[in-house]
């Protein structure tokens, strides 16, 4: 039974070994070959380098603008290559596009390792392989490794179809007997990676890695950040949205607790919309990180507010730093906007009551009938119809001259009365 259960659980170790594969490669199909870190399309430009140390492979069916050839070079067309402007491609925008050989990367380095529990909420410093991990090389590929300082420990090492071990590593490399793929031996003249396979035993997680990398984030392509007040968890190399939570923990804290406390969250807020990383970073610091899969809408801010709401106080040990980001940008300002288009509509609004009511000057129009004119007649300013009420035989006195009015309201039946103007004798 002790040899069954031991079987059982070495299988499951390795069916849940991930393989972590080495991406770095001179071909034109790789987005870390060019300086934004995107493949090209059909409204760009590729301008290459003056000179290539190494041929670069175009894959069959490559859509570009135009292509602007190295003086000394090697290019491999592998196909059919398109070029000239594809309207119906909506996501491509106008503009050169620089091809850089990157060849030769660092183990350490960001964005060269490639993996199916990479997301985008994986920090850059846990974006190389762990120590439960298959570290893979592709076949017939020609690249540079730099091989790291520090140690690190993986379970597996297989270049194409072979399998390594420390030393088979060392031999392999010293005896340089692979020409397309070489191994840059670190400043120790040693592989700096030790293959050995280890479960972590822990109930409050393991570290990826033991030594932690300094990573080199020099070649790293940061995307502008679509919020206010971004922030950057630790490992992180660019600024994100989206939300971090650390805290410190000790041998008695459960990550499979914190977990299922992160995943049921995740899933009350919507899976397909977010991406999570939980990590364990040494000595002893839990860090979560949560971003939205898509553009920044803010869901992601609002799931570690809740997790951070909903902890167990007896997780932490010590301090806790929770940090979101702010607003998305299309929806920062949108309240002052409105309030300023609303100010507007009113004061036009008022405007043309004020313009209706008391500027509009008399308008006659002979050619429309009487009854039309007197319609005009009455929307004038108050200020021209200042009217004196008198009797039919009193008399007004102005300037000399001498004018009476009759009031229409006074014996209206009586006929009409002649009213003469009388001029005072000097």
């Amino acid at each position: 039974m002790l040899y069954l259960l031991y079987f059982m659980v070495s299988l499951f170790s390795l069916s849940s070994q991930t393989i972590v594969k080495w991406l770095p490669d001179t071909s034109f199909n790789l987005p870390i070959n060019f300086k934004d870190g995107k493949l090209p399309c059909s409204k760009q430009n590729v301008i290459f380098p003056d000179r290539l140390m190494g041929s670069v492979k175009i894959e069959s069916e490559t859509s570009v603008k135009s292509f602007v050839l190295p003086v000394d070079g090697e290019i491999i067309l592998d196909g059919t290559i398109i070029l000239g402007v594809d309207e119906n491609e909506a996501d491509c925008k106008e503009k050169n596009v620089y091809y850089m050989e990157k060849s030769t990367s660092s183990w350490a380095q960001p964005d060269v390792w490639s993996s199916s529990k990479f997301n985008k909420a994986t920090p850059d410093a846990e974006k190389i392989p762990c120590f439960d991990d298959v570290v893979e090389f592709p076949e017939n590929i020609q690249s540079t490794v730099l091989l790291p300082d520090l140690t690190q420990y993986v379970s597996d090492i297989r270049i194409g179809k072979q399998h390594f071990d420390t030393k088979k590593l060392l031999d392999h490399i010293r005896a340089e007997s692979d020409e397309s793929l070489q191994f840059v031996l670190n400043t120790f003249l040693d592989t700096g990676v030790v293959v050995e396979n280890k479960q972590c035993q822990s109930r409050s997680g393991c570290p990826c890695q033991k030594n932690v990398l300094k990573i080199d984030c020099s070649s790293k392509f940061c995307p502008v950040p679509t919020c206010i007040d971004p922030i950057k968890p630790i490992g992180h190399c660019c600024k994100i949205c989206g939300g971090f939570l650390s805290f410190d923990v000790d041998e008695s804290f459960d990550m499979i607790e914190f977990k299922e406390l992160v995943e049921n969250t995740v899933d009350d807020y919507g899976r397909n919309r977010l991406d999570y990383h939980v990590g364990r970073l040494p000595p002893n610091k839990v860090q979560l990180v949560v971003v939205d899969k898509k553009e920044y809408e803010g869901t992601s801010a609002q799931v570690v507010n809740t997790i951070d709401y909903n902890m167990q106080k007896h997780w932490i040990q010590s301090e806790k730093l929770s940090q979101i980001s702010g607003t998305p940008l299309y929806k920062y300002g949108m309240g002052g906007k409105i309030f300023v288009s609303m100010f507007f509509v009113v004061v036009f609004t008022i405007g043309a009551i004020y313009a209706y009511y008391y500027k509009i000057p008399e308008i006659r129009y002979p050619l429309m009938g009487r009854s039309l004119t007197s319609m005009f007649s009455r929307i004038q300013r108050r200020t021209d119809s200042v009217v004196s009420l008198t009797r039919r035989d009193s008399v007004i006195t102005t300037s000399g001259v001498r004018t009476a009015f009759r009031n229409p309201l006074y014996d209206s039946r009586r006929g009409r009365v002649q009213v003469e103007e009388l001029v005072t004798p000097q």
